[in-house]
């Protein structure tokens, strides 16, 4: 608890909450300032000065073509954002914004035309990055790094795979989410203090504790089998399973649980990891002492939360946002002590603890090789690296200073018009525009999720939404390997993937065959081509 409290203390700080004791609290918007928070951010755009950082002084126009996901971005006069762009640096957005339903679609019309007459650039994320490539449409990044060191060190090294593709060179501007907490382990507290019992910290105390929910009526109801000690979400293809257990042995995985890295960094599947037998015979125990879900292997989202808000579920990981609509969702069922704690990751038997972070980092914009032609490719990129600059993420983020937000121990904090409906009013003001993206900084994030409260103003459920966010989770993440689709996954993915070695890993768990049984499944998958979808994969991990 006191590393929890430490945490706490230390994370209102650094995201600027003012949660804390002595804390100074978000400027509030004055009884003079009549006009909507948009209209006032439009009008500030005038008293902008040149960006001392990146200025064109004769101007400098990128063409694209993107995709229209906020819905209102067309306007380009209706908010701050594009206007400040213009003023601070002298550019001009000129991109033409599709609806999702019609983007490939038109992109595919204006490649069969004149690649030489195709926009700057262009969105990847809906049509596909290596499809684009294929066809000679756009260009690798890998030679002009240099230009844009701010989108570098914003992707990070950890997450550099995410930003390559599977031939092995960089080819987007991307979007980064510079929020790592998502999910997180979740226990509940009123069943932990009927049983007199703490939150765990070694592999055999959660062992203790799932026994000790298995053989108590913590829920009351009379039925001492309906309680389920733990959950994870299973995948809808059969494929992503116990990632919070995998991690607990030391298997940093992928979002799928198929690939992993090992110490020494190699790529390869889980399937080869050192632990992986322990795992899966600690997994055997675990489902033959009724420890975790017996329909594990059916248990989607939906009928994950479901067990969560019926009052059948003790311990689980899932999205952190939980910890509050469940214990809500219980409290309305008449459960008025519920609580959701929001704990660290599971500790296992050899002390390895860990936890996923989000996927922070995803594709989005391409250079065109017409903009190559056009001599354009540098100062695109001398753009973007302003844009991921401190100057130019804090006004894609917070918006500008004196209206929207002030700097208050050296983070910006949002006045409470912008905040107080969480996401809606801040995104209508013009940050964040989703169709654009950029680097979204965590204090943004955090104070639009929790709607601009104060840690001391949360209510206890919403608390530990925050803990789970940013808090217990801290220290423990790692960025989740690629799952690379290469011509071998393509090819044997299903035969051998999701209808192959997982259906051998569900019958290992459950005990239908051995340990030994299903390494001697999972030899002849690879001899039928698993070898080269592992060999595949690895070679592009390393490019």
């Amino acid at each position: 608890m006191k590393r929890i409290v430490c945490l706490m203390l230390l994370v209102c700080v650094l995201v600027g909450l003012g949660g804390c004791a002595g804390t100074q609290q978000a400027p509030e918007v004055t009884p003079e300032a009549e006009r909507p928070i948009k209209e006032r951010l439009l009008s500030g755009v005038e008293g902008l000065e040149k960006s001392d950082q990146l200025y064109f002084a004769d101007g400098l126009t990128i063409t694209g073509m993107g995709v229209n996901f906020s819905g209102d971005v067309t306007r380009r006069t209706d908010n701050y954002f594009w206007p400040a762009i213009r003023k601070l640096t002298g550019v001009e957005l000129d991109i033409f914004w599709e609806d999702k339903e019609h983007y490939i679609t038109s992109l595919s019309t204006m490649l069969l035309t004149s690649l030489d007459e195709l926009p700057d650039i262009l969105n990847a994320s809906d049509f596909g990055v290596m499809d684009l490539a294929d066809d000679g449409a756009v260009i690798p990044l890998d030679d002009y790094l240099d230009l844009i060191p701010n989108v570098v060190s914003a992707v990070g090294e950890d997450r550099m795979s995410y930003w390559r593709q599977v031939d092995g060179h960089i080819y987007t501007i991307p979007s980064v989410i510079n929020v790592p907490g998502a999910q997180t382990m979740m226990v509940r507290r009123d069943w932990l203090d009927s049983l007199g019992l703490s939150v765990p910290q070694t592999w055999d105390e959660w062992v203790n504790l799932w026994r000790a929910i298995r053989d108590n009526d913590l829920n009351g109801n009379g039925d001492p089998t309906d309680e389920i000690p733990f959950a994870s979400q299973y995948g809808a293809d059969g494929e992503r399973c116990f990632i919070p257990l995998l991690n607990a042995f030391g298997i940093r995985t992928s979002g799928d649980t198929q690939f992993c890295r090992l110490e020494d960094g190699t790529y390869t599947m889980v399937y080869e990891h050192p632990a992986y037998p322990a795992f899966l015979r600690a997994m055997q125990e675990l489902y033959a002492e009724g420890l975790i879900s017996a329909s594990f292997d059916a248990m989607y989202a939906a009928d994950m939360d479901a067990a969560m808000d019926e009052n059948r579920l003790g311990t689980v990981f899932n999205w952190a946002e939980r910890c509050r609509t469940s214990a809500q969702a219980l409290r309305e069922r008449g459960v008025q002590d519920a609580l959701w704690e929001a704990v660290a990751p599971i500790t296992g038997p050899d002390g390895a603890q860990m936890t996923p972070e989000r996927l922070m980092v995803m594709p989005m914009w391409c250079i065109s090789s017409a903009a190559e032609k056009r001599g354009k490719v540098e100062d695109i990129l001398r753009f973007f690296n302003w844009y991921y600059s401190e100057e130019g993420s804090w006004l894609y983020s917070y918006g500008l200073p004196g209206i929207s937000y002030e700097v208050v121990d050296g983070t910006p904090v949002m006045v409470s018009e912008m905040t107080a409906n969480g996401f809606t009013d801040y995104r209508a003001a013009g940050c964040n525009i989703s169709s654009l993206a950029g680097l979204l900084q965590e204090s943004a994030f955090m104070q639009c999720l929790f709607e601009g409260r104060t840690v001391d103003g949360m209510d206890d459920m919403t608390e530990e939404f925050y803990k789970g966010i940013s808090v217990v989770n801290s220290g423990f993440f790692y960025a989740l390997p690629k799952t690379y689709e290469t011509a071998a996954y393509t090819q044997y993915r299903n035969a051998l993937i999701t209808e192959g070695v997982c259906r051998l890993r569900n019958q290992a768990i459950k005990g239908e065959i051995t340990v030994e049984a299903f390494f001697e499944g999972y030899g002849a998958l690879k001899q039928q081509g698993l070898q080269r979808v592992i060999d595949e994969a690895s070679e592009a991990a390393g490019r």
